[in-house]
């Protein structure tokens, strides 16, 4: 929700009022299609620009619960050395 947030919004300030709109958790999962109920603008300008530049935010984990990225998801001698 905090992704949906910013792009909507331009803020991650705008979660809670989403989550209370839309009678969701901050932290629940939501089925691809769901409806939402957009948040009053806060920051215009970081909303622009992510439309702007067509961005999407996805902050989410992996379904199996994996990061797609990140220290948990490197592997010394593999994806990354220490010298």
């Amino acid at each position: 929700m905090g992704d949906i947030a910013v792009r909507e919004a331009g803020s991650i300030e705008a979660m809670v009022e989403m989550a209370i709109k839309n009678d969701r958790s901050i932290t629940g999962k939501m089925a691809v299609g769901s409806t939402l109920l957009k948040p009053t603008p806060i920051d215009r300008r970081v909303m622009n620009y992510y439309k702007i530049n067509n961005l999407y935010p996805a902050t989410a984990m992996e379904p199996d619960g994996r990061s797609s990225g990140g220290i948990g998801y490197m592997a010394v001698g593999i994806t990354f050395t220490v010298s």
